[in-house]
């Protein structure tokens, strides 16, 4: 062939490389391309200037470039691979400067942060004809790679497919509201291992999402997907953020995105993007907030940002917060606390309330001792261990008035504090004195001991109670939703133990689908995030936040079945498990329906 010929063909087949690589890569590469064909051109205009016999030119290429990084077919020859190895090279060059610029303007990013909190935008297309999400970047409108290590999104990676064909049908199922996709029942697993089996128990749980859940659409999302960049907060908020467009409903996300409890907010901020991206909503869009520092400036921000709705924050401290501003300025809030002291006719929480846990739990634990032991309430003696915290106090008083409706009149209390937990001798001496133990004696003075505190609380005094003669063969222990860990329900002195949780099949599934976005295990509250965009995106401009969040049916997210009401407090059907040889098994499967 000759040397016009062949310079002919590299221009053609570089051409093609232009056109597959303009859809599928980023400026840099886009600026590589167009340099490296520049290049081309001046080869070309070199061959023309010399005699027809002049050899042609030959670059070795790259020892990267292998024929198994090509597609199967495709015809080489010395003047392709030269192209090729140029384009590599100068696509190297590019990159490197990005990545330079990218350094430059993370340091600006982080040394601002210090003075301000940290805010991002993730906005979807507004274009209402779209049919794939679009994560926009403010001033930007080509799509980068440049790294932005401190994005969850950048871990938003397809993974390979493992029983992807059993996600996707139970979580259309899930979000769509049609016939459960397999045979149905929960089962009873030990929850260390918990295998995924796609089923998914309830024929009749209402629909979270009412016009479906268009998953197999994410590997074209990702195939445009752009990484939201950090806006560093450095004037007055109204410039935070630009102006919302029309028919759009715009959910501010408060998190700790810095301090102490980073990782929270990350690990919710993982959930939020995962939702937005999954569920395809083009009218629904969120930011982010930083309220690590001072949750009431936060909240000024989403004002100034023109948020329809709240999503967060976390804590109940902030959230009480955060509520007189939001609803000075109408703007409904769907907290993440379990707390329902902060909760008001503008303020709901998702969390999953203690209150709902010791109820479920004490129903079935009762029911079971007048069926089994033959124990009735008014004979029934119960003891309380309570850890002297808020959190221990309210499992303490909900189950004393629980207990109380029911009849029963039997009743012992110890409430042990920080001092006597720290004290090994005190609190072996508390517990031996208020079990009325002796040696002479040993049979047990309780049919029931109920602990109400943190998981930590429970290791702590369980083995003491056994100690003294407070069996769990013997005696029913009760606890919360704080027993649903390894370590509990491995531990010797709760087999046999009873405690209340969400759903753990849906809990399963949450978790084969996050593993197909990240590389790390969901936490506690993962859950909680995902389900909260799904309810506040189905706020439009013609729904209220009322219509959305208080009808009756409810909802079905991957935090189980759950409902709010007027006072901003949530109820959830929860599943009894009981720990037995090592295992943790579902005893009392939770309600599907309202």
């Amino acid at each position: 062939m000759s040397g016009y010929m062949r310079v002919i063909m590299l221009i053609i087949k570089t051409s093609v490389l232009f056109s597959r690589c303009y859809f599928r890569h980023n400026r840099g590469v886009f600026m590589s391309l167009f340099r490296g064909f520049g290049l081309v051109g001046a080869l070309f205009i070199l061959s023309a200037c010399e005699p027809p016999q002049t050899a042609p030119i030959v670059t070795t290429p790259l020892a990267s470039d292998t024929e198994s990084d090509r597609p199967s077919g495709e015809a080489t020859d010395d003047a392709t691979e030269a192209a090729i190895a140029l384009l590599d090279t100068t696509e190297q060059v590019t990159a490197s400067e990005d990545q330079s610029e990218a350094s430059t303007s993370d340091e600006s990013s982080q040394e601002a942060s210090k003075l301000d909190p940290s805010v991002s935008y993730l906005n979807q297309q507004s274009d209402p004809a779209a049919t794939k999400p679009n994560l926009q970047v403010l001033d930007q409108d080509i799509f980068s790679d440049t790294a932005d290590q401190g994005n969850p999104l950048n871990s938003l990676q397809p993974k390979p497919d493992d029983g992807q064909d059993e996600i996707d049908s139970a979580i259309e199922w899930i979000f769509s509201g049609e016939a459960e996709p397999s045979q149905s029942g929960a089962t009873s697993e030990d929850i260390a291992e918990p295998p995924f089996d796609g089923n998914v128990d309830g024929n009749a749980i209402t629909s979270l999402i009412d016009d479906g859940f268009d998953y197999d659409s994410l590997e074209d999302v990702f195939a445009i997907i752009s990484k939201p960049q950090i806006e560093n907060i450095i004037t007055s908020p109204s410039s935070r953020f630009p102006p919302k467009q029309a028919l759009l409903t715009r959910a501010a996300v408060l998190l700790p995105l810095s301090g102490s409890y980073k990782l929270v907010g990350e690990e919710l901020r993982k959930a939020v993007d995962m939702a937005v991206i999954s569920l395809n909503r083009p009218q629904f869009e969120v930011i982010y907030i930083d309220t690590a520092e001072k949750p009431e400036e936060a909240a000024y921000a989403a004002v100034a940002a023109d948020a329809d709705i709240i999503i967060g924050p976390v804590f109940s401290s902030h959230t009480a917060a955060v509520a007189p501003i939001a609803k000075e300025h109408q703007i409904p809030v769907l907290s993440f606390s379990n707390n329902s002291a902060v909760t008001n006719q503008n303020v709901w929480i998702m969390g999953q309330q203690p209150e709902h846990e010791m109820e479920a739990v004490l129903s079935y634990a009762m029911a079971s001792l007048a069926a089994i032991d033959q124990i009735p309430a008014e004979q029934a003696r119960i003891a309380i261990v309570t850890n002297d915290t808020a959190y221990g106090r309210i499992l303490r008083d909900v189950s004393i008035n629980h207990l109380k409706t029911a009849g029963v009149t039997q009743i012992s209390q110890l409430l042990l504090n920080r001092s006597v937990l720290k004290n090994e001798a005190r609190l072996q001496l508390s517990i031996k004195q208020f079990a009325r133990w002796s040696e002479e004696d040993p049979t047990p003075e309780f049919d029931m001991v109920i602990i109400c505190g943190d998981g930590d609380f429970t290791l702590a005094v369980a083995p003491v109670l056994v100690w003294h003669d407070l069996d769990p063969a013997k005696v029913r222990f009760v606890g919360s939703s704080q027993w649903n860990r390894i370590d509990m329900i491995t531990e010797p002195s709760l087999q046999g133990g009873l405690y209340a949780t969400i759903p753990t099949e849906k809990r399963q599934l949450f978790e084969k689908v996050w593993k197909t976005y990240f590389a790390d295990a969901p936490g506690d509250l993962a859950p909680l995030g995902f389900d909260a965009v799904a309810v506040a995106s189905l706020m439009t401009a013609d729904v209220s936040v009322n219509e959305v969040l208080l009808r009756d049916k409810g909802f079905a997210g991957f935090s189980g079945v759950f409902r709010f009401y007027p006072d901003g407090n949530n109820q959830r059907h929860l599943e009894v498990r009981q720990i037995n040889a090592y295992k943790s098994a579902i005893v009392s499967p939770a309600d599907t329906t309202f």
